[in-house]
C-alpha cells in the first residue's frame, strides 16, 4: 500500500479526459486521491483536408516541428508507413516518445521543454529560407512560429487539433470548493487555467482557494496563472507529470515537516 506526504491528499486533475487517466493512476500510486475534472476537450482539426494536403508534400519540407504530443497524434495517421520524412524537432520528451511510437527519432530534442527551448536548439540549425511544418493546436502561443520567422525561415502553420474550454463541470467543481475538499489543484496547461478561470468569474475566488495548493506544470502555465491572479506554490523544473508529483510529495514533506517544528516551539 502506497504511504508517503500525499497520503490522504485530493487532487484536482483538470487536462482533458484522455490524459487524465495516466495523471491519475501515478497520483494513486503515490497515495493521493485524484479527482477528475477535465477543463479542457481535445477534438481532431475541423479542417482534415488542410493536413492531408500538408503530408502529400512534406517532401518539399527542410523540417517538420511538434509542438505537443497532440500533434504527433492528430498528424500521423495521415502519414504513410513509407512516406519520407524532413528533419523533425519536438518540444519536449513526451512528444518525442509519441513519435517513436510511429517509429520516428526526433532530431532536436530540448532540454528545455518549452517552445523557448526548441528555439534555441534550431538557431545554429536552421538556414534561411528553410520551409518548415509547424504542427500544433489552436491555441499554441505564437513565439516558435515568430523565432522560426526571424531566423530567415518559410513557416507553415499547421492545425492538426483544436482545444475548447470545458465547463460541463463546474458546478462539480464549486462544490468541492466550496466544501473544502480539495487539497491541491494542478494545472497542466496555460488553457486549464483560462477555462478555470471562466468557471470562477463571480465567485470570490480568495475565498474558495483557502488554504489550497496550486500546482502548474512548467513556467509558461505558472505564468498565466500569476498573470490571473492565482498564487502558485508549485512549479517543477522539469516539465513533466512525474516532476510536478515530485514536488508535490517534497512541498507536503516540507510542510510536514515545518508543522512538527512549530509544533514542539509551541509546547
Amino acid at each position: 500500500m502506497a504511504s508517503g506526504p500525499l497520503m490522504g491528499k485530493t487532487v484536482l486533475v483538470t487536462r482533458g479526459k484522455e490524459q487524465a487517466k495516466t495523471f491519475s493512476e501515478k497520483l494513486r500510486q503515490a497515495g493521493a486521491t485524484p479527482i477528475e475534472i477535465p477543463l479542457i476537450s481535445i477534438s481532431p482539426s475541423s479542417k482534415p483536408e488542410t493536413i492531408a494536403e500538408c503530408v502529400r508534400h512534406l517532401a518539399n519540407y527542410d523540417w517538420l516541428i511538434f509542438t505537443s504530443a497532440n500533434g504527433v497524434k492528430f498528424f500521423f495517421p495521415f502519414v504513410k508507413k513509407e512516406t519520407p520524412l524532413p528533419k523533425v524537432a519536438v518540444v519536449g520528451k513526451k512528444t518525442a516518445a509519441a513519435l517513436k511510437a510511429y517509429g520516428v527519432s526526433p532530431a532536436v530534442v530540448p532540454d528545455e521543454f518549452v517552445a523557448e527551448g526548441v528555439i534555441e536548439a534550431l538557431k545554429p540549425l536552421v538556414k534561411p529560407r528553410d520551409r518548415i511544418l509547424l504542427v500544433k493546436g489552436n491555441l499554441a502561443r505564437p513565439v516558435l512560429r515568430d523565432a522560426l520567422i526571424n531566423m530567415g525561415a518559410d513557416v507553415t502553420d499547421l492545425i492538426a487539433y483544436e482545444t475548447s474550454m470545458n465547463e460541463s463541470g463546474k458546478e462539480q467543481l464549486l462544490y468541492l470548493l466550496r466544501e473544502r475538499k480539495l487539497d491541491v489543484i494542478t494545472f497542466t496547461s496555460s488553457s486549464t487555467v483560462q477555462s478555470f478561470m471562466r468557471m470562477m468569474e463571480g465567485e470570490d475566488i480568495a475565498s474558495l482557494l483557502s488554504g489550497c495548493v496550486i500546482a502548474c506544470i512548467g513556467p509558461v502555465t505558472k505564468e498565466t496563472a500569476e498573470k490571473a491572479g492565482l498564487s502558485v506554490h508549485i512549479c517543477p523544473d522539469q516539465y513533466t507529470i512525474d516532476d510536478m508529483i515530485k514536488e508535490m510529495e517534497q512541498y507536503f514533506a516540507k510542510r510536514t515537516m515545518e508543522g512538527k517544528i512549530n509544533g514542539d516551539i509551541t509546547i
